[in-house]
């Protein structure tokens, strides 16, 4: 009788034991089945510069960014493919250069409150320039992968209906509104992992506009660094002090997603690019070669990503698609032309494998012919090269970056009134509209503001031979075919 008491508690207890294994295990289960998704979070300024208080600017502050830059990795060699609005975002949603891509000036696109046949195959109207029809987007792809998708302020690409959205809102300026705004988009994505395109439209101009709404993001005149590209005058001082304010007002907007992200309890598994579409918005930076038009805030944070941690490496714009994509586990087209940063990121690379140069470029503004200037840049690190491929000829600069009615730009003016006083800041303005050089090369170590152009002496001969046999090959590999730009095919950039 002992003995089968003893038998049968035995099995009891063997029995108990296996239950709570297969009860341990389906737990285990239903843990990662409601483990959250990955998700992506694009944050892109318009028009700002180099430019935040952690990199040493003057006058005013950026502790959005600042903060930010501390709990991730900042680039401080971050480049975009161009200096112009519409490819520069056509370019980091296909991995690919505008001379590549097609998108290769601003296009008209529609607005974000349009319905949706405005973004459709159906849309009425649609500018003749856009990326071909058989590039992959990055929303293409994430749409296809069960994400999420939404994009704010404005949306400037071509042809609409190759980048869809599941969401649009125009919102922004107003950092109140943004958390509004995402917290609906965090909900309306439910159970599915999202990517949201965060564009925040100042420092953009019109510069008015945004400190007559936002008066108290204003900065003292007197206490900001101008430039040296620029002449340093009262009035000179006036607009920049706006950009400056307006720049204020973006890191708030920034700042405002980034906490609805915590609150919402999606920081943590998010990644998060926080950036700029180009450089600034003043004549010889936006819609032009040089690098006040290209050179960009970039900072990057996620799983598994260092943190604290300041990059020297050379990166691109047209980096962003590929490192989304491999962060996502999400295969790459061949057409992208750009490199994962993952492995930077991650702390196993401390440079891009195999990058030695980054290369940028210009075509046009918008459609007006007077407002084509083609341009190909390459840098090294250090010594930075132009190609002026029409040196000869004249160059109207786009409204926003010479008129005051409209765009409340007064640096132009400034500059032509200081002919007298600041005469080397009118002939860097009066040499961008009447002709350059054809070529260009600036040593940024020693050379900031790119004053100098060292393309003739002697000395940097043999520099620029090698950068301008790197920017040939590139050219070659990517089909820069600048005077055709609706045949060029595609290559792939080799590795």
């Amino acid at each position: 009788m002992k003995s089968l008491q003893i038998r049968f508690f035995t099995v009891l207890f063997f029995s108990i034991l296996i239950l709570n294994c297969k009860s341990s295990k389906e737990s285990s289960s239903v843990k990662k089945e409601t483990k959250k998704p990955l998700n992506v979070v694009l944050i892109l300024m318009d028009d700002q510069g180099y430019d935040t208080s952690v990199d040493g600017m003057k006058g005013f502050e950026t502790p959005n960014f600042d903060s930010f830059s501390k709990q991730g990795i900042r680039f401080t060699n971050a480049y975009a493919s161009v200096p112009s609005c519409s490819p520069s975002r056509s370019s980091i949603n296909t991995g690919m250069f505008p001379h590549s891509n097609g998108h290769w000036r601003n296009t008209i696109t529609p607005s974000l409150q349009d319905g949706d046949e405005a973004f459709s195959r159906q849309a009425k109207r649609v500018d003749k320039v856009g990326i071909h029809e058989y590039i992959k987007t990055l929303p293409e792809i994430l749409k296809e992968n069960g994400f999420f998708t939404a994009i704010t302020q404005k949306f400037h690409m071509s042809p609409p209906w190759k980048f869809p959205y599941s969401d649009r809102d125009p919102v922004h300026n107003n950092p109140a509104e943004y958390k509004k705004v995402i917290t609906e988009f965090i909900k309306k994505s439910g159970n599915k992992p999202f990517f949201f395109q965060v564009n925040i439209s100042p420092p953009h101009r019109n510069f008015d506009a945004h400190m007559k709404k936002f008066p108290e993001y204003m900065v003292d005149p007197d206490k900001i660094i101008v430039p040296d590209y620029l002449p340093d005058t009262p009035m000179m001082r006036e607009d920049l002090s706006k950009y400056y304010g307006c720049i204020q007002l973006a890191d708030a907007c920034a700042g405002a997603v980034i906490e609805t992200l915590k609150e919402k309890g999606e920081f943590e598994n998010t990644l998060i690019i926080f950036t700029s579409d180009q450089g600034q918005p003043y004549h010889r930076a936006k819609a032009s070669a040089y690098s006040e038009g290209l050179h960009v805030p970039y900072v990057v944070f996620g799983p598994n990503i260092l943190k604290g941690k300041v990059s020297e490496a050379l990166i691109s714009h047209v980096d962003i698609m590929p490192t989304i994509l491999s962060f996502l586990n999400l295969p790459i087209p061949e057409t992208v032309q750009g490199k994962s940063l993952l492995p930077v990121l991650n702390g196993k690379q401390e440079k891009v494998a195999g990058r030695k140069y980054i290369f940028a470029e210009h075509n046009s503004h918008g459609p007006d012919p007077r407002e084509h200037y083609p341009s190909r840049v390459v840098f090294d690190g250090r010594f930075y090269f132009i190609k002026n491929l029409m040196p000869k000829k004249t160059y109207l600069l786009p409204a926003d970056l010479r008129e005051y009615k409209g765009w409340s730009n007064k640096s132009y003016d400034a500059t032509v009134l200081a002919k007298e006083t600041h005469p080397m800041q009118y002939n860097l303005l009066r040499t961008l509209e009447k002709g350059r050089p054809a070529e260009e090369l600036y040593d940024m170590q020693n050379d900031t503001y790119q004053l100098v152009n060292l393309a003739n002496k002697l000395a940097y001969k043999d520099k620029k031979i090698e950068l301008r046999k790197a920017l040939n090959i590139w050219r070659k590999e990517t089909g820069d075919l600048v005077n055709n730009p609706k045949n060029i095919k595609t290559r792939q950039l080799s590795k």
